[in-house]
Parts: C-alpha cells; structure tokens; sequence
C-alpha cells in the first residue's frame, strides 16, 4: 500500500463532489442534487422533496 497518499482539502472537496451540473438554477449541497432546473433542462432528474417542475 505504498501508493496511499494522505489528501489536501482542495483534492478531498473534488473527489466528495465536483461541479454543478449545467443548466441547474438551484443547487442543494447538502443533498447533492438539483431543486429547480433552466426551461431548456426542464427534464433532468431533481431532489426528491422538490416542487415538481413547470415545463411548458
């Protein structure tokens, strides 16, 4: 195991997440997952406790 390596923080916070998805108004941290989406992605998969989205 000598390829283990101890993280800086900046690494350790790329690895827990990453970027917010494009086209996400609102994004929840906490839950890793989108509240509320732009029109163009009104499709994409949101938080479970969201309101439901309003496509037209």
């Amino acid at each position: 195991m000598k390829n283990l390596r101890k993280l800086q923080r900046a690494q350790l916070k790329m690895v827990k997440g990453g970027d917010i998805p494009i086209g996400c108004n609102t994004w929840d941290n906490g839950k890793r997952c989108c509240r509320e989406w732009q029109s163009e992605y009104c499709n994409s998969p949101t938080c479970p406790d969201a309101p439901p989205p309003f496509c037209s």
